[in-house]
């Protein structure tokens, strides 16, 4: 049996629009068409994408269903995705990241056709080194009011994460297809309910 996890990517604070486009976005994408093409009866992968597509405004379902369908050498052209309609490199990755998961959705499509499964898995503030780049980053603020004032009071750990991996790459999560879980102490529904909303 085949197993892919895919968790590369560059943070706000590590790249520029440009490359975060490219690595996150793009790779993404790309790495889920070729392991597709090779998947296995029984394979399954997840891709590691972030809380932060889940923050950003709905793009509507002209745009989604662009983000998760457009052939992958013709993603970059999308005019969403042109510099002039990125505001930040903080936009550029919850763009990323939202295409990640649309992709996930797409891509299960494919992959079940071979007995195969993909999901996804978005993280909030996770103890990892690209996390203490954001810390200390022109954000870094930001971020330490986020995990401060979030359900949870903390941020989480790379085991709980992998928790969540293991769970949709076993037997028990045979069920989970195309899913994108959610993992990050409960900052987002605050970001739109609670104590982080903005004003």
């Amino acid at each position: 049996m085949a197993y892919f996890i895919n968790a590369a990517g560059v943070s706000p604070s590590q790249a520029p629009i440009e490359a975060i486009l490219k690595v996150d976005l793009y790779g993404t994408a790309v790495l889920l068409e070729e392991v597709g093409k090779v998947i296995k009866k029984g394979g399954c992968g997840v891709t590691i994408s972030s809380q932060s597509g889940h923050r950003m405004e709905q793009l509507g379902a002209e745009i989604d269903e662009q983000l998760a369908m457009t052939p992958t050498e013709e993603l970059l052209d999308l005019e969403i995705l042109q510099p002039e309609n990125i505001k930040d490199t903080l936009h550029a990755y919850q763009l990323a990241k939202r295409c990640n998961v649309k992709r996930v959705m797409y891509e299960a499509c494919r992959w079940g056709e071979k007995g195969a499964r993909i999901n996804s898995i978005s993280p909030g503030i996770i103890v990892t080194p690209l996390a203490l780049d954001e810390f200390n980053g022109p954000r870094g603020d930001f971020y330490k009011n986020m995990f401060a004032n979030c359900p949870s009071g903390r941020p989480g750990t790379a085991d709980e994460v992998a928790s969540i991996a293991k769970l949709l790459m076993s037997d028990e999560g045979a069920f989970f297809s195309g899913s994108d879980i959610l993992i990050d102490g409960g900052a987002t529904a605050s970001y739109f309910y609670g104590k982080l909303r903005p004003e």
